[in-house]
């Protein structure tokens, strides 16, 4: 066979401390290792990449484009570090190959091989010839670890690692065993709680009306989603941050165990149209007010104030705004107060579950009713629906046209929301049958959004688990889902279901437990 030549983006991965692990526990090893290699073959067709070879824990694959690469290398290392953890390490390098029938071999592959010894579990190495070519690709972020001499490698290699939540991040320098040259690292690594990052906790009702709980933990929460959209702060997200409370739980426990540095708590005082609002942002390390506020208005003027809460909160951690990010801020869901009243009671109750879901239902319709074109509305009397009907609180048949309907009309309204595109991935799954729609619109929906829990246990449940009996990659779904909301009891519950279907009984009993130790009133 003749000799080919081509340019590569090269990628080495092997799981470490497997030899020992095999020593220790045959089976637990076997099952490691199987689960490598159906994350590396499921994300390699996934990112386009080619799997040259198999060499006992290890892989050697290459891509045609570097950022396809590294995306796959953090997709991966995303759900290896999801329980059951694999321990893996990964090395990128771009370089010339030579192909034949044995093989790829080259210069560029020896490196690549290099940088992936150097490397520790759970972290993504990669050249500086990699890390210049997704400089333009503000998504991924990277940090320079110290240069290093490798064996049989003529000139110093500055070698760069993956800055991710969830990614083990080494210190630049620090990578023993090696001879190392000296140089400052192009940035800094931020470890977890340097990062800008914060939990807004729900809002205390101090109206004299306690109808009003939901209102003031509604308005939480949109300033939470709004908060989300920045791609340069670290949100915690809903179901973990709700569950505390200031007066029960200091804010140092709170930092620790979501993993921020700041809190927002606030109130809200309603009498009739007249509304105050008191925030207060908190530095969880010493306790120390960095900015409170009280802000007045009516009723019409709150959508106004949660964004002048949100753009405050940005300036007071520094986080650089875009231009497109404060639009996200900026952008009203609706302009009629009582719609928007009544969406929030709407999620308040589907959060609830249960027989809450029929008063969601009709807290959806009434705000579909007031303003057609309030596409969050739309969605949540979808999910709503398509959940009376799973749960047997009415007959199927009753409700989900109108469901699918209404997920079409919020998609109509706005193409860019997730949860919509959710609904569908429920309606074609459960109720059609028509696995190529429900599996698309799942997917649609994680695209949208990779942090939308919901998307990860319904796909994993429902399409992956029930439908096609896939369990592997039901079960990694569910634990997606439950690395973004780790104080779910839903997640939990979702996870049991999958683990029961699939037989393992002892794993479903644990999770189940899991799910009433976080929320005993859960359905």
């Amino acid at each position: 066979m003749a000799l080919k030549r081509q340019l590569a983006a090269i990628m080495f991965t092997d799981i470490e401390g497997f030899t020992s692990m095999m020593q220790d526990d045959e089976e637990k090893a076997i099952s490691v290792k199987n689960r490598h290699r159906q994350i590396i073959q499921d994300n390699h067709t996934k990112y386009s990449g080619a799997i040259i070879q198999y060499y006992g824990d290890g892989t050697l694959s290459i891509f045609q484009s570097a950022v396809e690469a590294v995306k796959c290398a953090l997709a991966m290392q995303q759900l290896f570090r999801i329980s059951p953890f694999v321990p893996v390490r990964m090395g990128l390098h771009i370089g010339d190959i030579i192909h034949n029938e044995e093989g790829i071999f080259g210069d560029g592959v020896n490196l690549a091989s290099r940088i992936e010894s150097l490397g520790v579990a759970g972290s993504v190495l990669m050249s500086k010839k990699v890390n210049d070519e997704i400089n333009n690709h503000p998504g991924l972020k990277t940090y320079s670890v110290g240069v290093y001499n490798f064996k049989n490698i003529k000139t110093p290699v500055e070698v760069f690692a993956l800055n991710h939540d969830g990614l083990v991040k080494p210190e630049p320098n620090s990578l023993n065993g090696k001879t190392i040259e000296i140089k400052p690292p192009a940035r800094q690594i931020v470890k977890a709680q340097e990062a800008k990052s914060i939990a807004v906790l729900p809002f205390q009702n101090i109206s004299n009306d306690t109808e009003h709980d939901y209102f003031s933990e509604g308005i939480a929460e949109e300033i939470l989603n709004s908060l989300s959209n920045l791609k340069d702060l670290k949100v915690a997200n809903r179901s973990s941050s709700f569950q505390f409370n200031t007066k029960t739980v200091n804010l140092r426990e709170i930092g620790e165990k979501l993993g921020v540095n700041t809190v927002m708590e606030g109130s809200v005082r309603r009498q009739g149209k007249r509304l105050r609002v008191t925030v207060q942002l908190i530095n969880v390390n010493d306790g120390f007010h960095l900015w409170s506020e009280k802000y007045d208005g009516d009723i019409d003027d709150i959508f106004a104030i949660q964004d002048q809460i949100a753009l405050s909160t940005t300036e007071k951690l520094k986080v650089t705004l875009l231009e497109k990010d404060e639009v996200k801020i900026n952008k009203n869901i609706t302009h009629n107060h009582e719609a928007y009243e009544l969406y929030l009671k709407g999620r308040y109750n589907v959060n609830k579950r249960g027989g809450y879901i029929m008063k969601a239902i009709n807290c959806f319709q009434m705000a579909i009713d007031i303003d057609p074109h309030f596409a969050l509305a739309h969605a949540g009397y979808a999910d709503a629906n398509l959940m009376a009907a799973f749960y047997g609180l009415v007959p199927s048949e009753k409700v989900i046209y109108q469901a699918k309907k209404s997920a079409e009309t919020a998609i109509e309204i706005d193409p860019n929301l997730c949860e919509p595109y959710c609904s569908l991935g429920c309606y074609y799954t459960c109720f059609e049958w028509n696995w190529k729609e429900g599996e698309k619109n799942f997917l649609k929906s994680i695209e949208l959004n990779p942090n939308y829990a919901q998307a990860h246990y319904w796909y994993g449940n429902l399409y992956l688990g029930w439908a096609m009996g896939d369990f592997f990659r039901a079960e990694t779904h569910a634990r997606i889902a439950i690395e973004i909301e780790p104080h779910s009891s839903i997640c939990y519950c979702l996870y049991a279901s999958i683990l029961s279907t699939a037989g393992k009984f002892k794993e479903a009993i644990e999770a189940c437990n899991k799910a009433l130790e976080l929320d005993k009133t859960s359905f």
